[in-house]
């Protein structure tokens, strides 16, 4: 999705014509773009590294098609519509996709708990089960995590945890980024592969630089709300199979921070 929410500043999008290269495949409007060089072509924007999302430009506004090619020495230049805003705040899907979830090895039959292998700094994220691999014990259950066992166990708030059903092995788990928490040590905020929706936390820290500011839920039977343990902690959402979304702030902005890594300070 990576769909434009909001501007810190207050600003309106700001949508100019910039310079790209989409000769290795299409690109889609939604897409997270940088600054890259080519060895051919200087410096062009191109897809963000889902991996590291610095020196990023903006948001493609636009659809792009793969033989849209850039050649510098004849002076064809193809441009993309780029929103770039650098305090722009993104709303971007969660991505169920086996890349970006882990699977349950453990089971429990209260659903209090979730055991994947994972890194270390999850409180205040939330644990989802999904239905898009694995078995699908405990598809729906949803908590926020309110103590974590070394690198083993997610434990769900305590207060908000009586409406879970059983969770086996091999049930699929995403964990979603606790608003600002994207600490490289814990695992940063990676996009998913299609650098388009957002990637939850899987089982090695990832050094992605962008910051989770809100998590959202949405269903076919629930408008977009705020997600918040006293609301929402503890239950299980299989009859809605709900969506969730999160804004998502890029620090490492060509026009904010020159695209520099960001020594945020977070301990």
């Amino acid at each position: 999705m990576a769909q434009f929410h909001y501007d810190v500043t207050g600003a309106e999008p700001i949508i100019r014509d910039v310079a790209i290269i989409t000769s290795a495949a299409a690109m889609k409007v939604g897409q997270v773009v940088a600054s890259a060089t080519v060895a051919t072509e200087g410096c062009i924007a191109e897809s963000a590294d889902a991996d590291v999302l610095d020196n990023i430009i903006g948001v493609l506004n636009e659809d792009l098609a793969a033989a849209s090619t850039s050649v510098i020495a004849t002076g064809v230049t193809q441009y993309g519509k780029i929103i770039i805003n650098p305090f722009a705040v993104w709303l971007c899907k969660y991505s169920f996709a086996a890349a970006d979830d882990v699977p349950c090895t453990g089971a429990d039959a209260t659903g209090k708990t979730v055991t994947i292998t994972q890194v270390t700094n999850h409180l205040r994220c939330w644990a989802y089960i999904t239905s898009t691999g694995g078995t699908t014990a405990g598809f729906g259950n949803l908590f926020q995590v309110g103590a974590v066992t070394t690198t083993t166990v997610l434990t769900a708030a305590t207060a908000y945890d009586d409406n879970l059903k059983a969770n086996a092995i091999g049930d699929t788990v995403i964990v979603l980024h606790a608003p600002y928490g994207a600490d490289v040590a814990g695992g940063g905020v990676d996009m998913a592969t299609n650098v388009i929706d957002v990637s939850g936390h899987d089982a090695s820290a990832s050094a992605g630089a962008a910051i989770v500011l809100e998590n959202y839920i949405q269903s076919k039977a629930r408008p977009m709300e705020p997600l918040r343990p006293s609301v929402h902690s503890g239950y299980n959402y299989a009859s809605e199979n709900p969506n969730f979304y999160a804004d998502v702030f890029y620090p490492e902005h060509l026009l904010a921070t020159g695209g520099a890594p960001n020594l945020r300070i977070i301990t």
